[in-house]
């Protein structure tokens, strides 16, 4: 799955050594120590996404509930007319 927020893009899979975990890349280490604290960011190969964490799926979901509440939902009316 892929996010993207106005400060960084965040890929997000199964983590490949442990089922309970999942791997977060992101373009901002900044965003990546921001949204998962103490957890120790590291740095991958990949051009797009040169951030990597590993934290539990729990931890993911607590991290999504703080990035929904970030939203500024005053410019979805903007947007909605752009649409139409």
């Amino acid at each position: 799955m892929v996010i993207q927020t106005t400060n960084a893009s965040f890929l997000i899979e199964n983590c490949e050594f442990d089922s309970a975990l999942v791997a977060i890349h992101s373009d901002s280490r900044f965003e990546l120590s921001r949204l998962f604290g103490s957890i120790k960011v590291k740095s991958s190969d990949s051009h797009t996404y040169p951030f990597t964490v590993r934290i539990s799926k729990q931890e993911f979901t607590d991290s999504l509930i703080l990035l929904i509440k970030e939203i500024d939902y005053t410019s979805f009316s903007q947007l909605e007319s752009n649409w139409m």
